[in-house]
């Protein structure tokens, strides 16, 4: 956009070179743009609220402090029902708002990963979709929904089957028109990499950021298979797991991505017809990583000595203590074992293909 021109002039997604702040204009965007997509600020979680055509989603619920925060922007933003609503996976800071939801808002249909979780904010979920009859699809790679006009592409997980949950992560990529959104939970980098080996078209204009900044996530194979512009990033303020990490700030910039980010801005809406989008706010000119007062115990403290394999009770695969996946993998599924390989493999575990192929 050059100097001088209004900052509500939209332009084509193919030319913008600048950020389009939404019109002054007192019209209520809400009602007048076809395509819109709100990050809610639900500080260290995710939720996201998307609107075609007048056909409602969301994505994620945040955390249990969050919930009475999402109910309360649905019902004030006139949302009687949602034609979806989709849990990424079932960590408690993403599907605990959604629990309230189910609750007071009217639901058609649910997406859910297909893995089961032994936490209780899971088993709630699973109850009150049954309670309130609500038909659950549990999509795979390369499936496609609609809603009003734009397209919903599953492009991830390649499978439900890795070590951590979070890469269990249901990742979507929304076509309205010629905008494009790119959502993928809390996936970290060897999902992100299945992704991108798998060949779909991940190209899009908007990146929701994985996993709050997380250096999990964010690899350069999604960033170079993805090309976003703008990057929406949900993360709470002070948080004990340093997010935003450094790493992740540092490839965003590089990559030219223009930031949105809800521990400095609260909430973020971006607006399209589907030619042009336009945002709720300018830019986040603050690009300061997290600051970590709650670093993570090495894992070489708590492996035991005698400790030959770690097991992922989970998925029933086991692993060599310095394997990468090790790192990944949630510490409810973790468990340490000396016994040989080929009793492991007796008892129904299955050597990881990175460290044991």
């Amino acid at each position: 956009m050059e100097p001088g021109k209004q900052s509500g002039e939209n332009l084509p997604l193919s030319n913008q070179e600048e950020i389009v702040q939404a019109p002054a204009s007192g019209v209520n965007e809400e009602e007048s743009s076809a395509f819109s997509l709100t990050m809610l600020d639900v500080s260290q979680g995710l939720s996201v609220l998307v609107q075609a055509d007048g056909e409602y989603m969301l994505y994620d619920g945040g955390s249990r402090s969050a919930s009475s925060y999402v109910v309360a922007y649905l019902q004030q933003h006139d949302v009687t029902e949602l034609t979806w609503l989709v849990a990424s996976h079932y960590d408690e800071d993403h599907i605990s708002g959604l629990v309230g939801v189910l609750h007071t808002t009217p639901v058609e249909r649910a997406l859910m990963p297909d893995y089961t979780s032994d936490t209780q904010i899971y088993q709630s979920l699973q109850n009150v979709l049954e309670e309130k009859s609500v038909p659950v699809i549990y999509p795979a790679q390369g499936d496609t929904f609609t809603l009003g006009g734009a397209e919903i592409q599953v492009v991830g997980p390649r499978k439900f089957d890795y070590d951590s949950d979070n890469s269990n992560s249901l990742c979507l990529r929304i076509c309205y028109g010629d905008f494009r959104c790119l959502l993928t939970g809390d996936a970290e980098q060897d999902a992100e990499q299945d992704m991108v080996a798998s060949g779909q078209d991940l190209t899009c204009d908007l990146y929701v950021v994985g996993h709050h900044g997380s250096s999990s996530s964010t690899s350069e194979e999604l960033l170079e298979a993805a090309s976003p512009r703008y990057a929406f990033l949900s993360v709470g303020a002070d948080n004990a797991y340093g997010h935003p990490t450094e790493q992740t700030m540092t490839a965003l910039q590089q990559h030219g991505v223009a930031l949105y980010r809800t521990d400095k801005q609260g909430e973020i809406t971006v607006y399209s017809d589907g030619e042009n989008c336009w945002f709720s706010t300018n830019p986040c000119e603050d690009w300061t990583p997290g600051s970590q007062t709650a670093p993570d115990t090495p894992l070489a403290t708590t492996l035991p000595q005698s400790a030959r394999f770690v097991l992922n009770t989970h998925t029933k695969k086991f692993h060599d203590p310095d394997c990468p996946s090790v790192e990944q993998m949630s510490d409810k599924n973790k468990d340490f074992t000396c016994a040989a390989r080929e009793e492991l493999i007796s008892r129904g575990y299955t050597p990881c293909g990175r460290c044991n192929p």
